[in-house]
């Protein structure tokens, strides 16, 4: 599941189950203040060798769900999302990953 949020300077997660701890699921994330908005208090780990996500944690499934089911109660206050984002990289990011998905899918008009 990929999830973009506009907690702090905002973030884009990538969130998959874990492989060897099936409670957990792994979050994982470019910018490790993608992660840490959401879950301060989250152990950080970067695996060795390169990885398109760089920064990990391993956090709880109920832990996950609780954190973005309170986001989306308390945090979504926005009416334009891509408005809602304070860092400029991200925003500039979701700019064009919305454009992207304009390309393909149209515009709905």
């Amino acid at each position: 599941m990929w999830i973009a949020h506009s907690s702090g300077i905002g973030g884009w997660l990538s969130i998959v189950s874990h492989k060897t701890q099936p409670e957990c699921l792994m979050v994982r994330a470019r910018a490790e203040e993608h992660i840490t908005s959401l879950w301060p208090d989250a152990e950080i780990y970067t695996p060795e060798g390169s990885h398109d996500y760089q920064y990990r944690a391993n956090i709880t499934r109920e832990e996950v769900a609780k954190v973005i089911t309170e986001y989306i109660i308390s945090e979504i206050t926005y009416p334009d999302f891509k408005s809602s984002v304070n860092g400029h990289q991200e925003k500039d990011a979701f700019g064009e990953i919305w454009q992207v998905m304009v390309d393909h899918f149209g515009t709905g008009w």
